[in-house]
Protein backbone atom coordinates (compact mmCIF):
# COMPACT_ATOMS: atom_id res chain seq x y z
CA UNK A 1 0.00 0.00 0.00
CA UNK A 2 1.45 3.28 -1.01
CA UNK A 3 1.21 6.49 1.00
CA UNK A 4 -1.73 7.92 -0.96
CA UNK A 5 -3.82 4.74 -0.46
CA UNK A 6 -3.01 4.72 3.27
CA UNK A 7 -4.24 8.31 3.68
CA UNK A 8 -7.46 7.58 1.76
CA UNK A 9 -8.16 4.51 3.95
CA UNK A 10 -7.48 6.47 7.13
CA UNK A 11 -9.93 9.19 6.07
CA UNK A 12 -12.63 6.60 5.36
CA UNK A 13 -12.19 4.93 8.76
CA UNK A 14 -12.40 8.30 10.48
CA UNK A 15 -15.66 9.15 8.69
CA UNK A 16 -17.21 5.77 9.60
CA UNK A 17 -16.11 6.14 13.22
CA UNK A 18 -17.67 9.61 13.54
CA UNK A 19 -20.98 8.28 12.24
CA UNK A 20 -20.97 5.26 14.56
CA UNK A 21 -20.82 2.81 11.63
CA UNK A 22 -17.93 0.67 12.93
CA UNK A 23 -18.83 -2.06 15.49
CA UNK A 24 -16.28 -1.06 18.11
CA UNK A 25 -16.95 2.65 17.80
CA UNK A 26 -20.69 2.60 17.21
CA UNK A 27 -22.64 5.30 19.05
CA UNK A 28 -25.31 4.18 21.54
CA UNK A 29 -28.65 5.05 19.99
CA UNK A 30 -30.28 5.53 23.39
CA UNK A 31 -27.40 7.45 24.97
CA UNK A 32 -25.58 9.49 22.33
CA UNK A 33 -22.03 10.48 23.06
CA UNK A 34 -22.00 13.94 24.61
CA UNK A 35 -19.23 15.90 26.26
CA UNK A 36 -19.36 15.71 30.03
CA UNK A 37 -20.54 18.86 31.74
CA UNK A 38 -18.22 20.31 34.29
CA UNK A 39 -19.61 21.63 37.52
CA UNK A 40 -19.35 25.42 37.69
CA UNK A 41 -16.60 26.58 39.98
CA UNK A 42 -16.96 29.37 42.48
CA UNK A 43 -15.03 32.52 41.57
CA UNK A 44 -11.55 32.22 42.96
CA UNK A 45 -11.86 35.51 44.85
CA UNK A 46 -14.65 34.11 47.06
CA UNK A 47 -13.78 30.42 47.21
CA UNK A 48 -13.86 29.43 50.86
CA UNK A 49 -14.36 33.03 52.00
CA UNK A 50 -17.39 34.96 53.30
CA UNK A 51 -19.22 36.98 50.67
CA UNK A 52 -18.19 40.61 51.13
CA UNK A 53 -21.48 41.93 49.73
CA UNK A 54 -24.41 42.43 52.08
CA UNK A 55 -28.13 42.53 51.49
CA UNK A 56 -29.84 44.89 51.75
CA UNK A 57 -27.47 47.38 50.13
CA UNK A 58 -28.69 50.12 52.49
CA UNK A 59 -26.56 48.77 55.36
CA UNK A 60 -23.56 47.42 53.43
CA UNK A 61 -21.31 50.47 54.11
CA UNK A 62 -21.82 50.27 57.91
CA UNK A 63 -21.91 46.55 58.76
CA UNK A 64 -18.70 46.92 60.76
CA UNK A 65 -20.24 49.70 62.86
CA UNK A 66 -23.69 48.17 63.44
CA UNK A 67 -22.74 45.71 66.25
CA UNK A 68 -22.01 48.69 68.50
CA UNK A 69 -24.75 50.99 67.19
CA UNK A 70 -27.56 51.75 69.65
CA UNK A 71 -30.58 53.45 68.00
CA UNK A 72 -31.98 56.51 69.78
CA UNK A 73 -35.16 55.59 71.69
CA UNK A 74 -36.50 59.04 72.60
CA UNK A 75 -37.17 62.38 70.95
CA UNK A 76 -38.86 63.24 67.67
CA UNK A 77 -37.96 64.95 64.39
CA UNK A 78 -41.48 66.07 63.48
CA UNK A 79 -41.15 69.55 64.98
CA UNK A 80 -38.25 71.31 66.71
CA UNK A 81 -35.29 69.07 67.48
CA UNK A 82 -31.51 68.73 67.70
CA UNK A 83 -29.99 65.58 66.23
CA UNK A 84 -26.33 64.60 66.59
CA UNK A 85 -24.72 62.04 64.29
CA UNK A 86 -21.38 60.29 64.09
CA UNK A 87 -19.70 60.43 60.70
CA UNK A 88 -19.02 56.75 60.04
CA UNK A 89 -16.36 56.45 57.36
CA UNK A 90 -16.12 53.26 55.30
CA UNK A 91 -12.70 52.19 54.11
CA UNK A 92 -13.64 49.08 52.12
CA UNK A 93 -15.18 45.70 52.93
CA UNK A 94 -14.19 42.18 53.86
CA UNK A 95 -16.68 39.97 55.70
CA UNK A 96 -17.97 43.30 57.06
CA UNK A 97 -17.21 46.91 56.20
CA UNK A 98 -14.17 48.56 57.74
CA UNK A 99 -15.54 51.56 59.64
CA UNK A 100 -14.19 54.32 61.83
CA UNK A 101 -15.68 57.44 63.41
CA UNK A 102 -14.16 60.43 61.62
CA UNK A 103 -16.41 63.37 62.38
CA UNK A 104 -19.81 64.59 63.54
CA UNK A 105 -22.95 66.30 62.33
CA UNK A 106 -25.41 68.35 64.37
CA UNK A 107 -28.74 69.38 62.83
CA UNK A 108 -31.08 71.72 64.73
CA UNK A 109 -34.56 72.72 63.61
CA UNK A 110 -36.26 75.59 65.42
CA UNK A 111 -39.47 76.65 63.69
CA UNK A 112 -38.45 77.56 60.12
CA UNK A 113 -34.70 77.81 60.79
CA UNK A 114 -32.34 74.88 60.30
CA UNK A 115 -28.76 75.17 61.55
CA UNK A 116 -26.14 72.57 60.67
CA UNK A 117 -22.61 72.04 61.95
CA UNK A 118 -20.48 69.43 60.19
CA UNK A 119 -17.00 68.49 61.36
CA UNK A 120 -14.75 66.18 59.34
CA UNK A 121 -11.79 65.07 61.41
CA UNK A 122 -9.06 65.40 58.85
CA UNK A 123 -5.67 66.70 59.91
CA UNK A 124 -6.54 69.48 60.56
CA UNK A 125 -10.35 69.24 60.80
CA UNK A 126 -12.68 70.84 58.25
CA UNK A 127 -15.74 72.63 59.64
CA UNK A 128 -18.89 73.81 57.84
CA UNK A 129 -21.58 75.87 59.60
CA UNK A 130 -24.85 76.54 57.77
CA UNK A 131 -27.91 78.57 58.75
CA UNK A 132 -30.91 77.90 56.52
CA UNK A 133 -34.32 79.59 56.44
CA UNK A 134 -37.03 77.22 55.20
CA UNK A 135 -40.55 77.78 54.00
CA UNK A 136 -43.71 75.81 53.20
CA UNK A 137 -44.76 72.21 53.81
CA UNK A 138 -41.67 70.86 52.03
CA UNK A 139 -39.19 73.00 54.01
CA UNK A 140 -37.85 74.47 50.78
CA UNK A 141 -34.76 76.65 51.00
CA UNK A 142 -35.56 80.35 51.10
CA UNK A 143 -32.14 81.77 52.07
CA UNK A 144 -28.96 80.53 53.73
CA UNK A 145 -25.50 81.43 54.95
CA UNK A 146 -22.61 78.97 54.84
CA UNK A 147 -19.30 79.41 56.64
CA UNK A 148 -16.45 76.97 56.10
CA UNK A 149 -13.02 76.84 57.71
CA UNK A 150 -10.09 74.60 58.56
CA UNK A 151 -9.43 74.34 62.26
CA UNK A 152 -6.53 76.50 63.39
CA UNK A 153 -5.92 78.14 59.98
CA UNK A 154 -7.46 81.62 59.86
CA UNK A 155 -6.83 82.20 56.14
CA UNK A 156 -9.14 79.33 55.17
CA UNK A 157 -12.34 80.97 56.38
CA UNK A 158 -14.89 81.34 53.60
CA UNK A 159 -18.47 82.63 53.58
CA UNK A 160 -21.26 82.16 51.02
CA UNK A 161 -24.82 83.47 51.06
CA UNK A 162 -27.66 82.15 48.96
CA UNK A 163 -31.33 82.59 48.15
CA UNK A 164 -34.00 80.86 46.06
CA UNK A 165 -36.98 82.62 44.47
CA UNK A 166 -38.83 79.48 43.39
CA UNK A 167 -37.21 79.32 39.95
CA UNK A 168 -33.58 80.29 40.40
CA UNK A 169 -30.99 79.99 43.15
CA UNK A 170 -28.35 82.69 43.60
CA UNK A 171 -25.13 82.13 45.55
CA UNK A 172 -22.75 84.98 46.41
CA UNK A 173 -19.23 85.20 47.84
CA UNK A 174 -16.89 88.17 48.14
CA UNK A 175 -15.59 87.94 44.59
CA UNK A 176 -18.32 86.20 42.58
CA UNK A 177 -22.03 85.56 42.08
CA UNK A 178 -23.49 82.38 40.63
CA UNK A 179 -27.04 81.76 39.41
CA UNK A 180 -28.59 78.35 38.70
CA UNK A 181 -32.05 77.60 37.32
CA UNK A 182 -34.10 74.97 39.16
CA UNK A 183 -36.90 72.76 37.88
CA UNK A 184 -38.17 71.32 41.19
CA UNK A 185 -38.56 72.49 44.79
CA UNK A 186 -35.14 73.30 46.27
CA UNK A 187 -34.62 71.39 49.53
CA UNK A 188 -31.51 71.11 51.66
CA UNK A 189 -30.37 67.56 52.38
CA UNK A 190 -30.71 68.10 56.13
CA UNK A 191 -34.17 69.63 55.79
CA UNK A 192 -35.19 66.21 54.46
CA UNK A 193 -35.01 64.84 58.01
CA UNK A 194 -38.22 66.56 59.03
CA UNK A 195 -39.96 65.39 55.84
CA UNK A 196 -38.87 61.80 56.45
CA UNK A 197 -40.14 62.03 60.02
CA UNK A 198 -43.57 63.11 58.78
CA UNK A 199 -44.10 59.96 56.70
CA UNK A 200 -45.35 62.00 53.73
CA UNK A 201 -42.95 60.37 51.28
CA UNK A 202 -44.26 56.85 51.94
CA UNK A 203 -47.29 57.35 49.74
CA UNK A 204 -45.63 59.23 46.88
CA UNK A 205 -41.97 59.70 45.86
CA UNK A 206 -40.56 63.18 46.33
CA UNK A 207 -39.01 64.82 43.27
CA UNK A 208 -36.82 67.79 44.12
CA UNK A 209 -33.57 69.67 43.53
CA UNK A 210 -31.18 69.29 46.44
CA UNK A 211 -29.20 72.06 48.09
CA UNK A 212 -25.94 70.39 49.13
CA UNK A 213 -24.11 73.08 51.11
CA UNK A 214 -24.30 75.79 48.40
CA UNK A 215 -24.17 73.35 45.48
CA UNK A 216 -27.19 72.44 43.35
CA UNK A 217 -27.85 68.71 42.84
CA UNK A 218 -30.73 68.71 40.34
CA UNK A 219 -33.35 66.07 39.53
CA UNK A 220 -33.42 64.06 42.74
CA UNK A 221 -35.98 61.41 43.68
CA UNK A 222 -36.57 60.13 47.20
CA UNK A 223 -38.81 57.04 47.41
CA UNK A 224 -39.97 54.55 50.02
CA UNK A 225 -38.50 51.05 49.64
CA UNK A 226 -40.17 49.11 52.49
CA UNK A 227 -39.03 47.84 55.88
CA UNK A 228 -35.74 46.06 56.58
CA UNK A 229 -34.29 44.32 59.63
CA UNK A 230 -31.07 45.98 60.75
CA UNK A 231 -28.73 44.13 63.14
CA UNK A 232 -27.75 46.51 65.95
CA UNK A 233 -26.30 46.25 69.44
CA UNK A 234 -28.58 44.00 71.48
CA UNK A 235 -30.69 42.61 68.61
CA UNK A 236 -32.45 43.86 65.50
CA UNK A 237 -34.26 47.07 64.60
CA UNK A 238 -37.00 47.12 61.97
CA UNK A 239 -36.57 50.35 60.02
CA UNK A 240 -38.26 52.01 57.06
CA UNK A 241 -35.87 52.38 54.15
CA UNK A 242 -35.92 55.36 51.77
CA UNK A 243 -33.60 55.60 48.76
CA UNK A 244 -32.47 58.84 47.11
CA UNK A 245 -31.08 58.84 43.59
CA UNK A 246 -30.35 61.67 41.20
CA UNK A 247 -27.84 63.74 39.30
CA UNK A 248 -24.45 64.33 40.94
CA UNK A 249 -24.82 62.07 43.99
CA UNK A 250 -24.15 58.52 45.09
CA UNK A 251 -27.34 56.59 45.93
CA UNK A 252 -28.27 57.50 49.50
CA UNK A 253 -30.37 55.49 51.97
CA UNK A 254 -32.24 56.88 54.96
CA UNK A 255 -33.29 54.37 57.63
CA UNK A 256 -36.15 55.64 59.78
CA UNK A 257 -37.82 54.06 62.82
CA UNK A 258 -41.55 53.91 63.53
CA UNK A 259 -41.39 57.18 65.50
CA UNK A 260 -39.89 59.06 62.55
CA UNK A 261 -36.34 59.20 63.87
CA UNK A 262 -33.76 59.04 61.06
CA UNK A 263 -31.35 56.57 62.64
CA UNK A 264 -28.91 55.92 59.78
CA UNK A 265 -27.92 57.65 56.55
CA UNK A 266 -25.65 55.63 54.26
CA UNK A 267 -23.79 56.85 51.20
CA UNK A 268 -20.88 54.48 50.55
CA UNK A 269 -17.73 56.11 52.04
CA UNK A 270 -19.49 58.77 54.17
CA UNK A 271 -22.31 57.62 56.45
CA UNK A 272 -24.15 59.01 59.46
CA UNK A 273 -25.34 57.23 62.62
CA UNK A 274 -27.65 58.98 65.10
CA UNK A 275 -26.14 59.27 68.58
CA UNK A 276 -28.46 61.74 70.34
CA UNK A 277 -31.85 63.36 69.73
CA UNK A 278 -33.44 66.08 71.87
Amino acid sequence: MNRREFLQLSASVSALSAGGALPLLAADAKRPNRPKRRRPRKPAAFAGRPNIFTEPAAIEPVTGHLPKFKPARSGTMNKNFTATYHLVASNGSAATSRNRISGSLTVTFKDAVCTVKEVRENRPAGIVDTKLHCTGDLNTAESWTLKSSVQGIADTKFTETGAWDGKQMTVKANSWTQKRTTSHPLISQWALLRLLASGKIKAKPLEFDMLDNSTLRPDQTLRYCGKIDVPVAGGKAKLDCYAQTGYGILPTHYLVDSAGRVQLITQETVNWALTKLT
